[in-house]
């Protein structure tokens, strides 16, 4: 007969049976399967946030507009505030591009057009004594200019006008030069005659006065007369000083005898 300490040794409930067993098992693999070991916790998925909002200028035409935005680029900036780009605007930045802190808008009404245009060249006149007086020597001869001129409709007041909106210089114009001989006020005892008096008489004052006759000018000169005291081109188309040059001139190249060239309206040189 066994001791009664070993009789409830094996007397044991089998609910506690079954629940050792099953821890048992648990912790030598069993029918279980293994933990896995070493397993990091997962990391919890990066918050992303918008960009704080900052202040853009617009500038539509000319006209300024400020606007608070999220935007990065140009197009979500235009999103934002609700612009909308017509199909020949001109922008900057380009669209794609980052807005930085200004954004230009020209409003188009048509595609860009180019067009060659020519620019005159300047005259440039240079005094030299070895001309002589009233008179003009080219020195060099000017060539015009030829620029690249890209153009497009606007509206401007209502309006749809032509605008330029860039141009390149393909060549720049030389310029004309001219040597100029002294502008003499008078030749001799001559400069101090009453020449405005003879001028008034002959023309009425009118320095592009035009006689059908042949007669040009303040002094009704003949071309030949004018040609012999050194004038080019016609009379009525120097200029007053340069005709009351050549007039003295005249005067004393016929030593005075004014009769044979102003016989009606001479006496008012002395008038």
């Amino acid at each position: 007969m066994l001791p009664n300490t070993i009789r409830r040794a094996r007397v044991l409930p089998a609910a506690s049976v079954v629940l050792a067993a099953a821890m048992l098992a648990t912790a030598c693999g069993g029918d279980g399967a293994a933990a896995p070991k070493n397993t990091a916790p997962v990391a919890d998925a990066p918050k992303t946030s918008a960009p704080p909002p900052h202040k853009v200028v617009i500038v539509v035409d000319g006209k300024k507009a400020e606007t608070m935005t999220t935007g990065t680029t140009v197009q979500q900036v235009l999103d934002q505030a609700r612009i909308a780009l017509g199909p020949h605007d001109l922008i900057k930045p380009a669209v794609d591009q980052p807005s930085g802190d200004v954004i230009k808008i020209m409003r188009l009404l048509s595609a860009p057009k180019l067009k060659v245009v020519k620019t005159p060249a300047k005259t440039i006149r240079k005094n030299s004594s070895s001309v002589p007086p009233w008179s003009e020597k080219v020195l060099r001869e000017g060539k015009s200019g030829v620029k690249i001129v890209k153009w497009a409709y606007v509206k401007r007041k209502g309006k749809k006008v032509p605008k330029v909106i860039a141009q390149k210089v393909k060549r720049k114009p030389v310029a004309r030069i001219l040597a100029v001989g002294p502008k003499s006020a008078g030749t001799g005892s001559a400069a101090r005659l009453n020449w405005a008096g003879l001028a008034k008489c002959e023309s009425g004052g009118n320095p592009k006065a035009v006689n059908p006759a042949g007669y040009y000018g303040l002094y009704q000169f003949s071309m030949a007369t004018w040609t012999s005291v050194g004038g080019t081109g016609k009379p009525s188309d120097a200029s007053s000083g340069e005709q009351t040059y050549r007039a003295q001139k005249l005067y004393n190249k016929v030593n005075g005898r004014w009769q044979g060239q102003w016989p009606v309206c001479g006496k008012h040189l002395f008038s």
